[in-house]
């Protein structure tokens, strides 16, 4: 008696709701890979240098922000997110120019050399990270993560129908990556299509 009370309550969510949020974790990891690719696309095309070692650079950013937003983040999420922000990919970058000053200009930028240099840079990193950080995921905590639920538009007896199917949400801080992304990605084309570089 209970479950039909109950049924009766909660409007059936649909295929189409389920599509539109797919849709939207889909373009989520869409755009983190996005940034991923459009680095080793500058890297490869604009250097010509084979970085094999990319992913794990983009990992150890990941790890170093992290492990900053954890020492910054007492006070507030947001001061940890906006330190890790701008000192983690400082730091990686002087872990990068390192690698390249001692290993990559002693074989002189060669293809075939590059890529097994970079191929011992990639164990090195993985290595000393399993080692220091572990082979667990820890998520940074977002300076804001408001749930936002999502209407759908539905045929009823009375014709076009708003509701809100429980379940069809996400955060605001996941609709701000795929914005920043997209940010990226037009200010990366407009460099690149816009100036001689």
């Amino acid at each position: 008696m209970l479950e039909k009370a109950f049924a009766g309550n909660v409007h059936q969510m649909e295929l189409g709701p389920y599509l539109l949020l797919a849709t939207l974790e889909g373009a989520v990891t869409a755009a983190v890979l996005a940034l991923t690719a459009v680095g080793l696309s500058l890297v490869f095309g604009v250097l010509r240098v084979v970085n094999v070692a990319h992913g794990e650079f983009f990992m150890l950013g990941a790890v170093l922000a992290w492990w900053i937003a954890h020492q910054f983040g007492d006070a507030h999420p947001v001061v940890g997110f906006a330190v890790a922000l701008i000192v983690a990919p400082l730091l990686v970058g002087a872990i990068a120019i390192v690698a390249d000053l001692t290993v990559l200009k002693r074989v002189a930028y060669d293809p075939e050399r590059t890529i097994v240099a970079t191929i011992g840079i990639l164990y090195i990193i993985q290595q000393v990270t399993l080692m220091t950080y572990g082979p667990d995921a820890r998520p940074v905590e977002p300076p804001f993560n408001t749930r936002l639920a999502i209407p759908w538009v539905e045929w009823g007896e009375n014709g076009l129908a708003l509701y809100w199917p429980w379940g069809l949400a996400t955060t605001s801080y996941k609709l701000a990556v795929i914005g920043a992304a997209a940010a990226v990605l037009v200010g990366v084309w407009v460099l690149m299509s816009r100036t001689k570089i």
